[in-house]
């Protein structure tokens, strides 16, 4: 209950402040501080992205495309014949959410992982 209440607090919150989600943005490494996966994104020229997903056993995920729309990203992944379709929404400067529907649906928080 506790982690939905949050959840729904930083969806309003982001609703609130509404950054871009751009390529920009999303350069660099997230975690979800050892809950499922480890994110790098890595811009290519203006627009394009470079995606890849470690899991937590450290195993590569196949990126299958992804869409960035105004403020999100969608990504669609697959792991041992195993798809999902994540959308990511942008929490503040340094956090987002990620809302995954698979077999195993849930919510996952992203933190920028700053050097």
């Amino acid at each position: 209950m506790k982690k939905n209440l949050l959840l729904l607090f930083l969806l309003v919150s982001q609703l609130i402040l509404a950054q871009k989600m751009t390529t920009d943005y999303l350069d660099g490494n997230w975690t979800s501080n050892g809950e499922s996966t480890e994110i790098t994104f890595k811009k290519i020229g203006k627009k394009a992205l470079e995606i890849i997903e470690f899991n937590n056993s450290g195993e590569t995920l196949i990126i299958l495309g992804y869409q960035i729309s105004k403020n999100k990203l969608c990504v669609e992944a697959e792991f041992n014949n195993w798809k999902s379709i994540s959308m990511y929404t942008i929490i503040d400067e340094n956090t987002m959410v990620a809302d995954i529907v698979s077999d195993a649906p849930g919510y996952i928080i992203y933190k920028r992982i700053i050097n």
